[in-house]
């Protein structure tokens, strides 16, 4: 069931990944969505209050798009196409993903609680890709045996491809660790 928190949540997610970190505050999120802004505030008291929920509807953005990626998927070597895949979606120019993560990044570094969010949802990532790369059979001296390592590389794809404004070849970049992997 969709709640008035949720939409604040969502809003201030879109805000954060169309105009960047510090286009969220309770007036903005508040003006966007027609409403008072002590309306956000009764469910979000604080600014730090409010970017833990985008954390948190990142999270479940995250999830939902990797169940998405991975619908249908049974092997390791298969998921780990959808994990490329989804990484390579990342990297689209009209997605936010990234660009939210790299403002709760900058915003977590003076909150503690909100650090703890982004950890969790780098813990979530990392951990499937490990337990994905022990499980298939990769390609001999592939350096993504290691499923942190696999992450932060796509990771960095999706930065560095919204940070070029696209002219990064994600998708090639991509091609290549698939290639690394299982040539």
């Amino acid at each position: 069931m969709k709640t008035r928190r949720d939409d604040i949540m969502k809003t201030a997610y879109d805000l954060m990944g169309t105009k960047g970190l510090e286009s969220v505050h309770a007036r903005t999120v508040a003006s966007e969505l027609s409403i008072n802004h002590a309306t956000v505030h009764y469910y979000f008291p604080t600014r730090a209050d409010l970017l833990v929920g985008v954390a948190d509807f990142a999270l479940t953005q995250f999830q939902s798009d990797r169940a998405r990626f991975h619908d249908g998927l049974t092997s390791a070597a298969d998921k780990i196409e959808g994990e490329l895949a989804l990484a390579e979606a990342y990297c689209k120019k009209n997605s936010r993903f990234a660009k939210v993560l790299a403002g709760l990044y900058v915003a977590s570094i003076e909150h503690t609680a909100l650090k703890k969010k982004m950890q969790a949802l780098w813990n979530e990532w990392q951990a499937l890709n490990a337990e994905l790369t022990t499980s298939a059979k990769l390609k001999k001296g592939t350096p993504y045996v290691d499923g942190e390592l696999l992450t932060a590389t796509l990771f960095g794809f999706a930065l560095t491809s919204h940070l070029t404004d696209g002219s990064f070849d994600a998708r090639g970049k991509i091609d290549e660790v698939f290639a690394s992997m299982f040539g």
